[in-house]
């Protein structure tokens, strides 16, 4: 074979592996979709066996947005659940606000609180080291790395800054992030969840590889950012010991996938790679995803390689462990769906391709059906998150009023635009005569006499008029179209006979 045939050989081979790559992910995806859209609470959170709502709920708002969700109910009365939610552990609170922000929505009142709930001294070498940026599992807690990335990046993404936050960042990582970053075999390059300086127990400061993810990933957006001052700190000089470190940490992360794609943990005692784990796969393929987009040939292949393999790794339900966050975050790491994983023929929100696996019609407009019948966003003041269908040129009444709270209500629309022809009242009926066909989304603060306040998401839908003709209505036939189906009848009858 000359080198001809052979590079148009391998290049065929390469694109028929890409295309079989595309489908089986994007079946995955509308199956684990459409588990979610089975497995949503009526309030729109999520929960598994661990409990973990709002990392749930967080993961399945991000899962939704990339699988092409955005515009139905499922993910209106999960948005609106997660914006009202109060999350108490900070990785909580963290994913929360990532969420909140990868949906457009404003999370500066969740990232503020994460703000002022940071470490701002450590014990490092017997000293007590001001100055910098540490989280613990909760507020007041001594500091883990997992936490602290989560923390970082949650502050970042809704764009909250404060006085030293660029000094106080650099002199975390510099001082803490890159001192605890392991040196010795098979750890080198990685992270431990606790920090060594915190007293743990040996085995606890041993790599992990949930904890270099995390780490690797928020360390690259901040780079990305350019969030790193110039300067030097513990021996350190930023920005060049935070690129050396992501490099090593990048060359321990990519090692521990296996040969099928899949990553595992490091069992802590040991050092021995443990069973290939879902979630643990999910975190290397977000971590290595900011390499990828900028061309990391290695970061592009272990990529694709894991997601296969978490495709393959899907339950016959559609889901990853029966768990919503461990499920969401297998979706968030696939692919974004995009041209025929968009299609929506019934513009109800839910892609054709989820309705298809759901038995669901794709072209009737049937969304709502599947949402579970308690629709309440959270305890406390609550109202509906909700997606209705008028009719253009007809008159439309909803009333947002909510199920519990004091009155009276106040109500403030803070994002979107309602369709033309419809209007708020002072106590939350929506009414009017809606004149242009299209979907509308928006969101109502409400809030109570004692200023409790609850966020609803809706979304209304504005369909055309349907005009029945002469041609379809019940008029009785003419006369002489009765005599020529009497004589094709009796003619019909004749023949059976003869």
């Amino acid at each position: 074979m000359d080198r001809q045939h052979f590079l148009a050989s391998a290049l065929l081979m390469a694109a028929v592996s890409l295309s079989t790559h595309a489908v089986t992910v994007s079946e995955a995806r509308a199956k684990g979709l459409k588990w979610l859209v089975q497995t949503q609470k009526g309030d729109g959170s999520f929960s598994g066996p661990q409990g973990l709502e709002t990392q749930a709920t967080a993961a399945s708002v991000e899962a939704m947005l990339a699988g092409g969700m955005n515009r139905s109910p499922q993910y209106g009365r999960a948005l609106s659940w997660l914006a009202n939610a109060s999350g108490a552990s900070v990785d909580s609170r963290a994913w929360q606000a990532m969420a909140l922000v990868a949906a457009g929505r404003d999370a500066t009142t969740i990232a503020t609180v994460l703000r002022d709930d940071r470490n701002m001294s450590a014990a490092k070498a017997g000293a007590v080291l001001t100055g910098v940026a540490l989280w613990g599992p909760f507020p007041g807690f001594s500091a883990s790395l997992p936490d602290t990335a989560l923390a970082l990046g949650a502050i970042r993404g809704a764009g909250v800054t404060y006085t030293n936050d660029t000094t106080e960042l650099t002199v975390t990582v510099l001082c803490h992030t890159l001192n605890a970053q392991l040196t010795a075999a098979p750890w080198l390059g990685s992270w431990s969840h606790a920090l060594p300086e915190n007293g743990q127990p040996a085995h606890m400061v041993n790599g992990s590889l949930g904890a270099t993810a995390l780490t690797l990933f928020e360390l690259k957006k901040q780079r990305q950012a350019n969030r790193f001052i110039s300067g030097s700190a513990c021996s350190r000089t930023s920005p060049s010991a935070v690129d050396t470190a992501m490099v090593n940490a990048k060359t321990w992360l990519l090692a521990q996938a296996n040969g099928d794609g899949a990553f595992a943990e490091r069992a802590p005692q040991s050092g021995n790679l443990e069973s290939p784990s879902p979630v643990a796969t999910a975190l290397a393929v977000r971590a290595l995803a900011p390499f990828a987009a900028e061309g990391d040939a290695a970061a592009s292949a272990a990529i694709t390689k894991a997601q296969t393999w978490l495709a393959s790794q899907q339950a016959a339900d559609g889901s990853w462990r029966s768990d919503p966050f461990v499920t969401a975050r297998v979706l968030a790491a696939l692919p974004t769906a995009s041209g025929p994983q968009l299609a929506d023929a019934d513009n109800d929100g839910l892609p054709d391709v989820v309705e298809q696996q759901l038995g669901t019609q794709t072209v009737v407009a049937d969304a709502q059906d599947s949402l579970a019948t308690d629709s309440n966003a959270v305890a406390g003041i609550t109202a509906s998150s909700f997606s209705v269908v008028a009719t253009s040129g007809q008159p439309f009444n909803y009333n947002l009023t909510p199920s519990l709270g004091t009155a009276p209500f106040s109500f403030t629309k803070t994002d979107g635009v309602l369709p033309p022809g419809l209007a708020v009242a002072a106590d939350g009926a929506i009414s009017g005569t809606p004149i242009n066909v299209g979907t509308y989304a928006f969101d109502y603060d409400i809030t109570d006499a004692f200023g409790q306040s609850t966020l609803v998401i809706g979304r209304i839908e504005v369909a055309e008029a349907v005009s029945i003709s002469s041609g379809d209505s019940d008029a009785p036939l003419p006369a002489w179209a009765l005599l020529a189906l009497g004589g094709a009848l009796l003619t019909a009858m004749r023949r059976k006979r003869a």
